[in-house]
């Protein structure tokens, strides 16, 4: 089974110009990959329809899913809705469907369902899209995007309520903390990632005062393979270099 792959859209000119710090693609970026899905790319772009369908453009048909934080709101900025449907070449089309939710929410926290046209835009969505997860606040869906809220509590509601359908075999990790540097690192793991090209190692090192130089990281999908690169990788340590080891 190949693995599922994503990339991440967050538009907001709020974000580029350091006004609001985004919560929702380190949340995304950690929950796909404990959902076994792989984040191959993030981009952040301004409130621009041009920069969002540019962007849509150069990663849908790479990837599995692609997720889009921000811009569904009502007010002139929000722009994700028009500028996904110009994208996949679909009109903007009013969903009755989500005018119904709409009404519903706006009853329940206005009470009243008489809603302005400009909380009625965001019903105005590209043919197609379809609702999912919570029906009292669905999450938009059209072919293999997922347009999210920007605000983080109700991105997060959303993005859990879909988590269950995106879910794929783990990925394992194991770790390894040791006192070496980098410069004698490398040539032990330029040993074990040719001999073990399934396995993903990374090296991240310390300048503090940590009890290790360099956290060592193997990762994959096949558990058998990251423990064989994992017993190829303490072989070639010194016991003394080892601080200690975690996972898989």
């Amino acid at each position: 089974m190949r693995t599922p792959t994503a990339a991440a859209l967050v538009v907001g000119s709020e974000v580029l110009s350091a006004k609001v710090q985004d919560e929702n693609g380190p949340y995304l970026a950690r929950r796909l990959r404990e959902l076994g899905v792989q984040l191959v790319s993030l981009h952040v772009v301004p409130d621009r329809t041009d920069a969002i369908v540019e962007a849509l453009e150069s990663v849908r048909r790479r990837v599995t899913w692609v997720f889009t934080s921000g811009g569904v709101g009502p007010t002139h900025d929000d722009l994700t809705l028009p500028a996904v449907a110009l994208a996949l070449c679909r009109p903007l089309v009013r969903l009755p469907e989500l005018v119904e939710v709409l009404r519903e929410a706006h009853r329940r926290h206005r009470g009243s369902s008489d809603l302005p046209e400009a909380a009625l835009r965001m019903a105005d969505v590209p043919q197609g899209t379809r609702l999912q997860g919570d029906p009292r606040f669905p999450t938009l869906v059209v072919e293999n995007v997922v347009m999210l809220p920007g605000v983080p509590a109700f991105f997060r509601h959303q993005f859990e309520r879909l988590a269950p359908d995106l879910s794929a075999p783990p990925f394992r990790l194991a770790c390894v903390y040791v006192t070496l540097g980098e410069d004698r690192l490398a040539p032990l793991l330029d040993r074990v990632a040719l001999d073990h090209p399934a396995v993903e190692i990374g090296s991240y090192p310390r300048f503090d005062e940590a009890d290790h130089r360099v956290r060592v990281t193997l990762e994959g999908k096949d558990l058998q393979r990251v423990e064989a690169a994992l017993a190829a990788l303490l072989a070639l340590l010194s016991p003394d270099a080892v601080v200690r080891t975690e996972g898989p």
